[in-house]
C-alpha cells in the first residue's frame, strides 16, 4: 500500500472498551476529530449489539458502512463483530469465510484513509474491504445484516430518498439500517421511511447548541426543503428495516447516469472555445454549473496553439481530474473537427468516482464515434495512482491533461510538495515525445513552471481571466 502523505492527524477513540488510533486528513470530513454525527451512531450501534445479545441474537455477520469516509464506523463495527463470542460460526454463504466489513466512499482519498487505518488497528482485508464507489453499490446479489451511515448531507435530495428504499431492499431478512443525519434533514428521512412503508424502530437525537460539538460542520447548502435553523444544528439517528420494493445494489460503469437517473442535477447546454456542448452533470460532484476557468484556458490552449503537437494522435490518454467531463468531451469533438486520429484509449482518472462516472456518461457518445475506448480510474492524485494509471493503459501515455486540485496542498504535511510529485508522477507516466497540458490557477501555475525538472520543454502557456494554461514535452 503505498505512502498516504494527505495524512495531517492522529487521534484516539475508544469503542467498546476498545482504543483506537485514527489517521485524519484535511482533505476529507471530520479532519481535526471523530465528528459528532459518527460518535452518536456508534453510541446507537452499541446499544443495539448489547440489545440483540440480551436477546440471544447473533451479531450482524454483513455489514455495509455507506460514505466511510476515514473508516471509523466500519473499523469499530468490525472490531464489535469479530470480538462477539458467535462471531465465528459457519462459514458465511457471501465470503466463504467469517464477517465481512464493506466500507465504500466516493472518493478515492476516503478509501485509501479507510484502509491505512483498518491497517493501523488491526482489522484484517479479509474482514473488511475499502471501495471507491457510490452510496449502496457492491456485488450483485450481497445482502446485508446491517447499513451503517453517517449519511453525506450534499448528496442531493433525489439520492437520499433512493438511500432509504434502496437500502431496506438491500438487507437480509431481520437486518437493520443506522444511519445518521443532520437535524435540517430528520423530517425528510422520518416522512421517506414512512412513505416507504418500512418500520422506524428507534430514533435518537442529539441538539447542538450554537457554540458546541466537535468535529461539527455547517449545514448543507443543497438539502431538501425544511429542518431547523443553522443554530440548532445537530443530529438525528434512524434504525429502521422492513421490506422494500427497491433491492438491487448500485453498479457503477457505462450506462450509470441511465440506470440511476436521480443522480443528475442538471442538463445544460455550454460552449467551450466555439464548440457547442450538451451536458448532463450530478449530485455529490463539484464542476456542475460552468466547464471552469482552467479547462476554458486550456482548451484555448490546445486550440490557438498547435494542436497537432498539443495533443498528439494515435496513443493512450489521460484526463485527470476532468470534473463533470467538460474538457474531454470537448477534446473529442475539437478533434473530430480537425479531421484528427482520436486517442484509442481515453483514461479518465480523479478522486470523486461520482465525477468520474459523470465524466465518462457525458465523454461516451464522442468516444464511441471516434472508435476511442473509455476507462475510468480512481486515483487520489496521480502519484498515489500512478499504477493503477499506467495499467490501465498498457504503456506509458503519449498525451496527459490535467486539473490538479493543488488547493489540497492545505491539507497535505508540509514536507510533501504537491507540485513536486507532479512532476515525478509525469516522469513516470509520460512516454519519450510525449506531451503534458493542464490547467491551473495563475498563481498554482506560476509556482508548478518554476519547479519543472530536467528532460522538460515548455510548448505553450496562455491565461484566461485569471487562470494559466501551460503545455510541456517530456524530451
Amino acid at each position: 500500500m503505498p505512502k498516504i502523505s494527505y495524512i495531517t492527524k492522529e487521534v484516539s477513540f475508544t469503542f467498546r472498551g476498545r482504543d483506537f488510533r485514527f489517521a485524519l486528513s484535511r482533505g476529507l470530513f471530520s479532519s481535526t476529530d471523530i465528528d459528532s454525527g459518527t460518535r452518536l451512531l456508534l453510541k446507537v450501534f452499541s446499544r443495539v449489539l448489547d440489545e440483540d445479545a440480551a436477546a440471544k441474537k447473533p451479531p450482524p455477520r454483513y455489514v455495509l458502512d455507506a460514505g466511510c469516509g476515514i473508516g471509523v464506523i466500519g473499523i469499530c463495527a468490525a472490531a464489535a463483530i469479530t470480538a462477539a463470542p458467535s462471531a465465528r460460526q459457519s462459514a458465511a454463504p457471501q465470503t466463504g469465510g467469517g464477517p465481512l466489513v464493506r466500507s465504500q466512499d466516493r472518493d478515492e482519498l476516503a478509501r485509501l484513509l479507510t484502509m491505512c487505518n483498518a491497517e493501523k488497528n488491526g482489522i484484517p482485508p479479509s474482514v473488511l474491504q475499502a471501495h471507491t464507489e457510490p452510496l449502496l453499490a457492491g456485488e450483485e446479489n450481497a445482502r446485508w445484516d446491517l447499513i451503517l451511515s453517517n449519511i453525506p448531507a450534499k448528496a442531493g435530495g433525489p439520492v437520499l430518498k433512493d438511500f432509504v428504499r434502496r437500502s431496506a431492499g438491500l438487507l437480509r431478512p431481520g437486518g437493520r439500517v443506522i444511519m445518521v443525519a443532520v437535524h435540517t434533514l430528520a423530517g425528510f428521512f422520518r416522512e421517506e421511511i414512512r412513505a416507504a412503508g418500512l418500520d422506524l424502530l428507534q430514533e435518537e437525537k442529539r441538539e447542538r447548541k450554537p457554540d458546541a460539538g466537535r468535529g461539527a460542520a455547517s449545514p448543507p447548502a443543497n438539502a431538501p426543503a425544511g429542518g431547523k435553523p443553522a443554530e440548532d444544528y445537530g443530529y438525528s439517528v434512524f434504525v429502521f428495516g422492513g421490506k422494500s420494493a427497491a433491492g438491487a445494489a448500485v453498479k457503477i460503469g457505462p450506462g450509470f447516469l441511465v440506470r440511476y437517473p436521480f443522480y443528475v442535477r442538471s442538463s445544460a447546454n455550454y460552449k467551450i472555445e466555439g464548440i457547442p456542448l450538451r451536458l448532463e452533470t450530478v449530485y455529490g460532484a463539484s464542476g456542475f454549473d460552468n466547464p471552469g476557468g482552467a479547462v476554458q484556458a486550456a482548451a484555448k490552449l490546445i486550440r490557438r496553439a498547435a494542436p497537432e503537437k498539443l495533443f498528439p494522435p494515435g496513443a493512450p490518454a489521460l484526463i485527470h481530474e476532468p470534473g463533470q467531463g467538460f474538457f474531454p468531451r470537448w477534446l473529442l469533438e475539437f478533434s473530430r473537427r480537425e479531421g484528427r486520429r482520436e486517442a484509442p484509449v481515453l483514461v479518465l482518472s480523479g478522486r470523486n468516482i461520482l465525477a468520474l462516472e459523470a465524466a465518462r456518461h457525458n465523454t461516451a457518445a464522442a468516444a464511441s464515434a471516434a472508435d476511442t475506448a473509455l476507462r475510468v480510474v480512481p486515483a487520489a492524485d496521480l502519484a498515489l495512482g500512478a499504477d493503477a494509471l499506467l495499467e490501465a493503459a498498457g504503456r506509458p501515455y503519449h498525451f496527459i491533461a490535467a486539473f490538479p486540485k493543488l488547493s489540497a496542498q492545505s491539507a497535505v504535511p508540509k514536507e510533501r510538495d504537491l507540485l513536486a510529485s507532479l512532476w515525478d508522477a509525469l516522469a513516470f507516466l509520460l512516454a519519450g515525445g510525449g506531451v503534458f497540458t493542464a490547467g491551473f490557477g495563475s498563481t498554482e501555475a506560476e509556482r508548478f513552471d518554476r519547479k519543472k525538472p530536467a528532460g522538460f520543454t515548455r510548448l505553450g502557456d496562455i491565461k484566461r481571466k485569471g487562470f494559466r494554461a501551460l503545455s510541456y514535452e517530456r524530451r
